[in-house]
């Protein structure tokens, strides 16, 4: 038998049921420049069944964001479909526990963004500034292998 690992957030209207596999994890790569220094954010996508009334109510994807600093990684809110969303202060709580689960010990995630530091290994480029750009996601990515609980810090507050 083969047993999934899954987490339960209880909401006022819904179970939200994320199932820890590849297939319910998505990570996107953006770059953006403030005050002309470069670094990078991550959005990652999670997932979910949704539960009403004992009654399955169909999947949705959720975000949230990743930006690394010298000392921290920053988890934050996106604009559109957050994982924080029209939850409470103690579904909040329950969102944040399940991105730690997810950043520190989640293997599936480990292993997708493993994947991910791979293809960049094997990816062609034509240009020193290419290789530039993908040595940086490389470095990048390979951060996420390495989250510590203690590193992360969480600003839930929308991204302007």
């Amino acid at each position: 038998m083969n047993l999934l690992e899954s987490k339960v957030i209880q909401t006022k209207l819904e179970k939200e049921i994320f199932i820890d596999q590849s297939s319910n994890i998505e990570i996107k790569i953006f770059q953006f420049l403030e005050k002309d220094l470069p670094y990078y954010e991550f959005m990652v996508g999670l997932e979910f069944l949704r539960i009403r009334e004992n009654e399955y109510y169909g999947a949705e994807k959720k975000y949230f964001g990743i930006r690394f600093t010298d000392q921290s990684l920053i988890i934050f809110e996106p604009d559109k479909y957050s994982i924080f969303a029209t939850k409470n202060e103690q579904e909040k709580k329950a969102v944040t526990e399940l991105i730690m689960y997810v950043l520190t010990k989640s293997s599936i995630f480990k292993d997708l963004v493993s994947t991910m530091v791979n293809n960049l290994q094997h990816e062609n480029v034509v240009c020193e500034k290419e290789e530039n750009e993908v040595d940086t996601k490389q470095v990048q990515l390979e951060k996420l292998l390495n989250v510590q609980i203690e590193n992360v810090k969480f600003h839930i507050e929308m991204k302007a």
